[in-house]
């Protein structure tokens, strides 16, 4: 496929199909959620949740950048300037299932899983290869995590009584990002799009205590932040020219905007026997960091695409009016900048034949990357994660649909310094599909 020309493909029962994942959705992902809500990695706890990013199976597949990707064949939300690209309306959606080993120095492994929704996004076509509108729903972090820790309490010292109690910390929720673009072709080489942002969400938590002797009450502390607020993001692509017919080289770019979430925060204390007890309400602001991104995508021959991205968050700055955990109001912060790199490379027999064999239409990805979170539980400690990705598309017997495999294998933190190190496994399930609307009868 070459990496600024696209082709027509036919028509397809959009609606049937578009019916038939979202009952898929509902079937599998919701039994999933609800049984594994709070199975995920302890490092969510942090900050406003582990930060998520997927922009299309194809580049999640390809180490999960992609930004010099263009919108042809999958909706690149990555780039808004992508959405020029578009010829056929197109949605997309996918499942992820997650396993995660938890290992501590001195400490029992834990195995965790848990399904989650991957994201959703919708194109389509203003004026064909020229103007484009690209939507998307995806999560922009995740918190999900579930400590129980084992404790004691001296309740008669003269006797030497103690009572074994346990505490769960249990967290749920993220912030979601609802977005909607716009991309345009200035020339055959010149790209430039814009996107407004729709941050949301809730974060919640709970610590609860239950004691083994009827002396103490069980109680719980539960809590929920709602955040929600604005942001905006600009992107250009530009398409190398004057290179052989067999090459494409595309270097893009994008800036993210800082925007102000407005939070409000609830809290209550509940025992065994009453309702809540004493409940509290805080109203601040939660100011999300200024960050941007470069990529390049490059192919010496059809069949080969190969991508290279760098996204750069200066989460240093991060403010908030409210506490969070590794960070303080007050000054005291565990913050740094988040920095992700990454590289994949895609195989496509067919490239740019779309009459193929169907086996020829297969596509292969590779990918690897590496990351540095934007948070550490522990001061002077940074939590890094690196990963290896591969992913198969395959084609249906529907012109412009496939169904995209994806997997992503790595590992965040460490089991030193008290630390705990993640060994995650993911899985991931797309529907891409593709066809033309709007078009003009012929005449009879």
């Amino acid at each position: 496929m070459n990496l600024y020309q696209t082709y027509r493909t036919g028509g397809s029962p959009f609606a049937l199909w578009l019916g038939a994942f979202l009952l898929m959705g509902s079937v599998f992902a919701s039994p999933i959620q609800a049984q594994s809500q709070t199975d995920g990695s302890i490092y969510s706890r942090f900050g406003v949740g582990l930060r998520q990013n997927f922009s299309s199976s194809r580049s999640q597949a390809m180490g999960g950048g992609g930004l010099a990707l263009p919108s042809s064949q999958y909706l690149n939300t990555s780039n808004p300037a992508s959405y020029s690209d578009q010829y056929l309306t197109r949605f997309a959606g996918g499942l992820t299932y997650e396993k995660i080993t938890a290992s501590a120095s001195g400490a029992e492994s834990a195995t965790l899983a848990s399904g989650s929704l991957s994201g959703v996004n919708f194109g389509f076509p203003l004026k064909t290869n020229v103007t484009g509108i690209g939507v998307s729903f995806a999560p922009y972090s995740r918190v999900s995590y579930r400590v129980d820790v084992e404790s004691a309490v001296d309740f008669d010292p003269e006797l030497g009584s103690v009572s074994p109690y346990l505490t769960t910390f249990r967290g749920n929720g993220g912030l979601q990002n609802l977005s909607a673009g716009i991309g345009h072709r200035l020339n055959s080489n010149v790209f430039l799009g814009a996107s407004v942002n729709f941050i949301f969400g809730i974060l919640e938590e709970a610590q609860t205590s239950v004691f083994n002797s009827t002396e103490f009450t069980d109680r719980s502390v539960v809590g929920s932040t709602r955040l929600s607020g604005l942001s905006a993001t600009a992107g250009f692509r530009y398409v190398v020219p004057n290179l052989p017919s067999s090459q494409g080289l595309v270097i893009a770019g994008t800036v993210h905007l800082p925007t102000t979430l407005k939070a409000t925060r609830t809290r209550a204390l509940v025992n065994k026997l009453d309702r809540d007890t004493l409940g509290t309400t805080l109203h601040g602001d939660v100011k999300l960091p200024f960050g941007f991104g470069f990529g390049v995508a490059y192919q010496p021959v059809a069949k080969w695409t190969l991508v290279g991205d760098v996204e750069f968050e200066n989460w240093s700055s991060f403010e908030s009016d409210l506490d969070f955990p590794g960070y303080s109001s007050s000054g005291n912060s565990n913050t740094t900048n988040r920095l992700r790199i990454s590289a994949g490379t895609e195989f496509w027999p067919a490239a740019r034949r779309p009459f193929a064999t169907w086996s020829q239409r297969i596509a292969y990805r590779l990918g690897l990357y590496t990351e540095q979170s934007y948070i550490s539980p522990l001061p002077d400690q940074k939590i890094g994660a690196f990963g290896v990705t591969g992913g198969i598309s395959v084609p249906s017997l529907i012109p412009g649909t496939t169904i995209d495999f994806n997997l992503d294998v790595g590992q965040r933190g460490k089991s030193s310094n008290g630390l705990i190190q993640d060994r995650y496994v993911r899985f991931g399930l797309n529907l891409n599909f593709g066809e033309r609307w709007f078009d003009r009868p012929p005449l009879g």
